[in-house]
């Protein structure tokens, strides 16, 4: 797939409306970049419907009028499921059980994964490919599991307490905004976490901005009965994707990486 190098974005100061605003018209321009997500936002879908037909318990995604409102938001690119399987949910299975559950959460990451690669890899190259795809996996995967370790371990309900654990998590987020794309480019993933800090100073707050508008938008449009997990797919994941490589393009030219990303 040739890109179109005419379809370049209005690098301005890297802020929230410009970035989002170009992402819009890049997608409306590449129409194609909505697939993958799309794609694998349908198999999320499945994947819910599948689950609430399970005897084995599994939260559902509240509906707007019974949540509060929250970020949904994982550090990559992803579709959001409207339904989460408990690690509790787990303990005591039987084999054929414990191993339908845990291949239908494996089925929604690689479906993820494999969107995030074949998407940034065209924004990034040109064209897609899946040669980081093992390495991205493993960073889908990783994220995830931290995810649910903290959600597990996390007291609920802790009010004003939460307030620093919680910035503590929203810096990290940011800190990793550009690790996806760094690893799509090639960069390994100990590095492209390790490396994300430098890639981010100086935009912080704007992709903490970005965080808040991405997050909410997945939010609201998962509260979506049946839909949800497609529309976040569809909709969300493509505008965050094309806004991580809009940074290493602002950054490329307007910042101090005047070079290709270090592999």
């Amino acid at each position: 797939m040739a890109r179109d190098r005419s379809d370049a974005y209005d690098r301005r100061a890297w802020s929230v409306v410009p970035v989002l605003s170009a992402a819009i018209g890049r997608l409306r321009r590449n129409p194609s970049l909505f697939a993958p997500f799309a794609v694998a936002g349908l198999v999320l879908a499945v994947v819910d419907a599948l689950r609430l037909r399970d005897p084995i318990p599994a939260l559902e995604y509240a509906g707007i009028d019974k949540a509060t409102l929250s970020l949904e938001y994982a550090g990559y690119p992803t579709a959001v499921n409207r339904t989460v399987l408990p690690l509790e949910s787990l303990v005591g299975l039987e084999v054929p059980s414990l191993a339908w559950a845990l291949g239908l959460h494996v089925l929604s990451l690689l479906a993820v994964a494999l969107a995030g690669v074949l998407t940034l890899t065209w924004l990034l190259d040109g064209e897609a490919h899946f040669d980081p795809f093992p390495s991205y996996l493993g960073f889908v995967v990783a994220i995830d599991l931290v995810t649910r370790f903290l959600d597990w371990i996390a007291p609920h309900d802790m009010g004003l307490f939460g307030l620093g654990p919680l910035a503590v998590l929203l810096a990290a987020m940011v800190w990793l905004f550009p690790a996806p794309g760094l690893i799509a480019a090639g960069v390994s993933p100990w590095t492209a976490i390790r490396d994300g800090g430098a890639w981010i100073r100086g935009d912080s707050w704007s992709a903490f901005g970005l965080l808040v508008v991405l997050g909410a938008s997945a939010w609201l449009l998962a509260s979506v009965p049946i839909a949800g997990a497609l529309l976040t797919g569809a909709f969300v994941a493509p505008v965050h994707a094309v806004a991580i490589v809009s940074l290493f393009e602002h950054r490329r030219r307007d910042g101090p990486f005047q070079s290709p990303i270090d592999h």
